[in-house]
């Protein structure tokens, strides 16, 4: 399986297609050079948290009787999840940092 494949299942299920993953690989060209060599997790996985914001939509989508919606909890769930796995600091929370030297 390559990074392609991987990274196109695992966005499928954030209902993301193949424009979103080529922005992905085009983000992290650093990370993974060559998109259709053999997979490491890991660094698919770190790709991807690095990533998040490509999927996230900036706008609902709604139009007639048809509309969009995202389990957000999830998304933050799997982000939480896989960010902690791979000891990666989430983006958004804050970091804590010792200032006693200062008193």
């Amino acid at each position: 399986m390559t990074y392609r494949e991987w990274i196109t299942g695992t966005v499928a299920r954030f209902n993301a297609g193949a424009s979103e993953v080529d922005l992905i690989l085009a983000g992290q060209q650093r990370l993974i050079p060559d998109p259709d060599a053999e997979v490491d997790v890991t660094k698919a996985k770190t790709a991807l948290c690095r990533e998040l914001s490509v999927l996230i939509p900036l706008a609902g989508i709604s139009e007639g009787g048809y509309s969009i919606s995202w389990n957000l909890e999830a998304v933050r769930f799997w982000y939480g999840v896989t960010c902690a796995e791979l000891g990666l600091t989430p983006a958004g929370h804050p970091k804590v940092r010792d200032k006693s030297f200062v008193w």
